[in-house]
């Protein structure tokens, strides 16, 4: 063995030894959890608050009346329900308004133009807060479901914590291929941004929320300045949960386990863009984290299958001595590790997932998500549901 593959062992060597170290953190980051089940406590009160329900729904036909009836089906008693139809195309407004003719808690609002500056679903939101009659504001994705028990256990999690705003990291429903196998991954290159402890820590200053599902109180929506404050932004949660935070108000960051789901993308071409999205604007629109973001999976992951595939063509050549040996014996101690560290993971966000044997196909395709919001960084340009946002946030419709 020469030095230079001597030199190259032991660098790989340390490579992998931050796996068993990203094992031990991830065990204790999941000791701190707050994970919400169906037997956590729910709200018991003589005299609960009113809570607005709020579902901003563009072009949302396949999965508005789900969302719908699990709203209504909540058996917390204090509930109006806003749904906002968001220029849409499809059947969403008709929809819409067939669960409000048999529920005169659904209010149905349209909106015709997205005004300068705003991004469509901040504007959507503002529109129905303005209007919300709520002591809470719960703001939802329209691909979302929930247990009936769902709002009232939120609103107790809330109320022992003294949260002004709490939101969920909902289970993901994967329902073909490259959901299953990119969607956990993706929301771990998130996460990982944003721990779930640090962002509960009062002394931290980390913010965080999921927009899919953000429960707040009216006085600190408004002391935070509403959507209005964050009228420019593509990951409009994360930034309102930071000026609440900013206020000195408590929030909370829980994880569901069979109390709430969300279907956020159908195809890959969605995933890609999506997902490029959210962590341009997740991320600061700073290309040097997005960078980073990018390298850790290629130092610490994808080199595990290039060090295995290097293995095997030595072998294949039967140039067979302790280089090739050790070489494939490390990819494969990497392997190991890798695996069982992302498969643990997975089933967090997608319970009973089998699509962990696919992660190196994955990993490729949040290289290129992640290309393209680095892309971003340096355009300033967006387009996404129709809409072309430019470098200073002026929204114009594509044509």
């Amino acid at each position: 063995m020469t030095p230079t593959q001597r030199t190259l062992l032991w660098v790989y060597a340390a490579i992998i030894a931050i796996w068993p170290i990203r094992h031990l953190v991830l065990e204790l980051v999941a000791r701190r959890l707050d994970i919400l089940t169906p037997r956590s406590p729910r709200l018991e009160a003589a005299d609960p608050p009113l809570v607005s329900a709020i579902i901003p729904a563009r072009d949302e036909e396949q999965t508005l009346a789900e969302c719908l009836a699990s709203v209504r089906a909540q058996t917390y008693p204090n509930l109006e329900i806003f749904v906002v139809d968001d220029r849409s195309t499809d059947r969403t407004a008709a929809i819409a308004r067939e669960h409000a003719a048999v529920d005169p808690r659904v209010r149905v609002l349209s909106i015709d133009h997205l005004p300068e500056g705003w991004t469509g679903k901040t504007h959507a939101l503002q529109v129905a807060a303005d209007q919300a009659r709520g002591e809470w504001f719960w703001f939802l994705d329209a691909d979302t479901r929930h247990t009936p028990e769902n709002l009232a256990i939120v609103m107790e999690y809330a109320r022992v914590h003294r949260a002004a705003l709490a939101s969920l990291l909902l289970e993901l429903r994967c329902e073909s291929f490259w959901e299953e196998i990119v969607q956990p991954l993706a929301g771990i290159v998130l996460v990982q941004s944003y721990p779930p402890p640090l962002v509960n820590h009062e002394r931290s200053p980390l913010a965080f929320a999921n927009g899919q599902y953000i429960l707040i109180s009216r006085a600190a929506y408004e002391a935070a300045g509403g959507h209005r404050a964050v009228r420019d932004r593509f990951v409009e949660d994360i930034h309102l949960a930071g000026r609440v935070k900013a206020l000195g108000l408590p929030i909370r960051l829980g994880i569901a386990s069979g109390i709430g789901s969300a279907r956020m993308y159908t195809s890959l071409d969605g995933i890609v863009r999506g997902w490029s999205r959210i962590l341009y604007d997740a991320l600061g629109r700073n290309p040097w984290r997005l960078l980073g973001r990018l390298l850790d999976p290629l130092v610490f992951s994808q080199s595990g299958h290039v060090a295995l595939a290097w293995a095997l063509v030595l072998f294949a050549r039967g140039e067979v001595g302790p280089f090739a040996s050790w070489l494939l014996g490390l990819s494969l101690v990497h392997h190991a590790f890798t695996y069982a560290v992302l498969r643990r993971l997975y089933l967090m966000s997608v319970p009973g997932s089998r699509a962990i044997g696919w992660f190196p196909l994955a990993n490729l395709v949040m290289d290129w998500v992640l290309l393209r919001a680095i892309r971003m960084c340096l355009t300033g340009r967006v387009t996404w549901r129709g809409t072309v946002y430019g470098p200073t946030a002026v929204t114009k419709p594509v044509s």
